[in-house]
């Protein structure tokens, strides 16, 4: 009886370690195959992808069957995912521009000159 539990104790571990690295042939039939896996299968397959080239046939076969849409979210949420891990997408950053102080000045003097928005702006304020 005790070494059922050691033998299950191991196979466990085996089925773990498989999980975590995947076989690059459970990458490659998917270059191949007529059909769309789900999401979470593909997401499993991306916890197991252990090397960029894995990673690469998951991206390549999310933009294959064209689910790389925000309308398929679980898989553009992986696609988004693996892109930035392999640098094929950048990171949204917002731009901001400069403005000279002058301008801000001359701006704010011609709104106060302009009586509508002062009404408008000023409208509940102690005078």
């Amino acid at each position: 009886m005790e070494h059922d539990g050691v033998l299950q104790s191991i196979l466990q571990a085996y089925a773990e370690h498989r999980k975590r690295h995947r076989k690059m042939s459970e990458f490659e039939y998917l270059q191949d195959t007529p059909y769309l896996y789900s999401s979470d299968y593909l997401r499993e397959l991306y916890r197991g992808a252990d090397t960029k080239e894995k990673k690469q046939k998951l991206f390549d076969y999310i933009q294959r069957f064209e689910v790389n849409d925000k309308e398929y979210r679980g898989y553009y949420s992986l696609y988004e995912q693996i892109g930035r891990e392999l640098g094929h997408i950048e990171d949204e950053k917002e731009e901001y521009i400069q403005i000279p102080k002058s301008l801000i000045a001359e701006y704010a003097r011609q709104m106060m000159d302009d009586e509508d928005f002062v009404k408008y702006n000023m409208r509940g304020q102690r005078k």
